[in-house]
């Protein structure tokens, strides 16, 4: 699943691109995914582009919102002539023609581009939601939501008061808790912890002051070296520039199984945690 710094980065392409376009036409090849009438929206023209953890929203004129979820596979590719922003779960034939198989609907813009929602097991939707509902339809669909890691107000004490709701669950499986904190998936606190010097194994109730502080500031920092090297998808993900994503590259942990750890000469190892695998230095991360 894309995480929180793949999906900012499609936000950034799709803001700089599509902000101002009128939408001319929206195809629906798979009715399921798309809720609402696809009608109300043509003339209508593109305002913003906005992120709240996963989820990616398109602001319109006539208080119209397309809300967007990706789920496992999604993908939102824009293309007009050779140029093509890319972003979400990698596929080979996302980097080929499109539509292709996956395409489940596609928006037509005045200036003769389009946006591909492409989507292989269809667990994804795009809803079209008056804009003035947005908040509360972000409630019924996400629940109570965390605070946004890469938000000015989040600072370490917010996130200490908000994983010790967990004391007895170990610190990485909280840090994915969204209702704890939005948007941070398996690869960042897997990196978020490492950079904290933290065990993924020990529980919230055992992590002092410092240690918070030392994670704050490990969140962020993964989260913004991710954004920098174009997310995490190596293979497929080309963001606004048409570079593509090289953040796994530069992971300290992540993937690196077996791997001499960058800060001793230990190996990297690998565990399951709540179904996930966990990546991470058993001497420096004590």
């Amino acid at each position: 699943m894309p995480e929180l710094p793949e999906v900012e980065i499609i936000r950034r392409g799709l803001e700089e691109k599509i902000v101002g376009l009128e939408i001319k036409n929206i195809e629906v090849i798979r009715p399921k995914t798309f809720q609402g009438d696809r009608k109300n929206l043509w003339g209508k023209k593109v305002l913003n582009v906005w992120r709240r953890a996963k989820m990616l929203g398109i602001d319109l004129t006539s208080d119209l919102t397309l809300l967007f979820h990706l789920k496992m596979t999604g993908q939102l590719i824009f293309e007009k002539g050779k140029e093509k922003i890319i972003g979400g779960h990698p596929t080979e034939d996302m980097l080929g023609p499109m539509p292709n198989k996956s395409t489940v609907v596609i928006f037509s813009f005045d200036d003769g581009s389009h946006l591909y929602f492409n989507d292989q097991r269809q667990f994804g939707w795009v809803k079209v939601i008056p804009t003035s509902r947005i908040e509360a339809e972000e409630k019924k669909l996400l629940g109570e939501l965390g605070p946004e890691p890469l938000e000015k107000d989040f600072t370490w004490q917010v996130l200490k008061d908000n994983i010790l709701k967990r004391k007895k669950t170990p610190i990485k499986v909280a840090l994915m808790d969204q209702s704890l904190i939005a948007g941070i998936g398996n690869i960042y606190a897997s990196e978020s912890l490492f950079l904290a010097r933290v065990d993924p194994r020990r529980l919230v109730n055992t992590i002092t002051d410092g240690e918070f502080k030392k994670l704050h500031q490990g969140i962020v920092e993964s989260l913004q070296t991710s954004l920098k090297h174009g997310g995490s998808t190596l293979s497929n993900f080309v963001d606004a520039e048409g570079k593509k994503g090289y953040f796994l590259n530069f992971a300290n942990v992540y993937g690196k199984e077996g791997q001499a750890c960058r800060g001793c000469p230990d190996k990297v190892v690998k565990i399951t945690q709540a179904g996930r695998g966990t990546y991470f230095c058993p001497f420096c991360q004590k």
